[in-house]
């Protein structure tokens, strides 16, 4: 039997004046995912209007792929830069597969 894919939202609370330094420090880590991560199928970050959020969205194709992020040198690099420009620790909510006939289209740019 096949593994499921995961999917994965972190929802971070940059402080007051830290959304940009904390958004710099997600693009060096996504640079760092596409890089070397083959099993993560999807990873992208947006802010929320307000600047009070900024989420993560991710996709790996199985759990073993997930646990292998969490312990990427990349990840815990940027879970201490990171932990200092967060007001509190981010929100973190993971689901398997897909809900039936919910798939889209999915045209990512850059």
């Amino acid at each position: 039997m096949a593994s499921e894919e995961v999917n994965v939202v972190a929802i971070m609370y940059p402080k007051p004046g830290k959304h940009d330094e904390l958004s710099s420090h997600i693009s060096e880590l996504t640079r760092q995912v596409h890089a070397t991560e083959p099993d993560t199928l999807v990873y992208y970050a947006f802010s929320i209007k307000d600047g009070n959020e900024i989420m993560v969205v991710e996709r790996y194709r199985d759990q073993d792929a997930l646990h292998m992020h969490l312990l990427s040198p990349h990840f815990q690099e940027f879970g201490s830069k990171a932990a200092g420009l967060m007001e509190r620790p981010y929100d973190v909510k993971v689901g398997h597969g897909i809900l039936p006939s919910s798939v889209g289209v999915t045209r990512v740019q850059s």
